[in-house]
């Protein structure tokens, strides 16, 4: 019965993924699993990229506090405050130039979706609008001063 449901979950998934993929290179869809700090978590891919698999997410052209710092705690909170009020369930918009950091962790821009309304959240930019972290541009294919905070879905 999981299997089935699984299945009908990945299905409607890729139909909605399917007409948004040339604007907003939503490549993944899957569920954040641990949050590390302010800028890095556990990521397990449902379906698109690295499908089935969990690994480190590192969020594009931000940097938060480092956590042993209280700053660096708010941040984490503030994150884990968002992810458990409105889900863990994301999208990815993983980097096309670098793809991965020199730590291994995969470089992407994040979405949570808002079904009901028909948009997704960047928490990318909702974390530096809500000053948990400041844009710190590494120059791949993301432009940080160019995100809105909502985009269509």
């Amino acid at each position: 019965m999981r299997k089935v449901a699984l299945l009908i979950g990945l299905v409607f998934v890729s139909v909605l993924l399917m007409p948004f993929a040339g604007a907003y290179e939503f490549q993944a869809y899957g569920r954040i699993t641990k949050v590390v700090d302010g800028d890095t978590v556990w990521f397990h891919s449902y379906y698109g990229y690295r499908a089935g698999e969990t690994f480190k997410i590192r969020f594009a052209d931000i940097n938060a506090p480092e956590i042993y710092t209280e700053e660096g705690k708010e941040s984490k909170a503030a994150l884990e405050w968002l992810l458990d009020n409105y889900g863990y369930y994301v999208f990815l918009d993983v980097d096309d130039v670098y793809e991965t950091d020199h730590y291994g962790r995969v470089v992407a821009v994040l979405y949570l979706p808002f079904w009901n309304y028909g948009y997704a959240l960047n928490i990318n930019e909702w974390l530096v609008e809500n000053g948990y972290a400041s844009i710190w541009d590494h120059y791949n294919e993301f432009n940080p001063y160019s995100w809105t905070l909502w985009v269509p879905i």
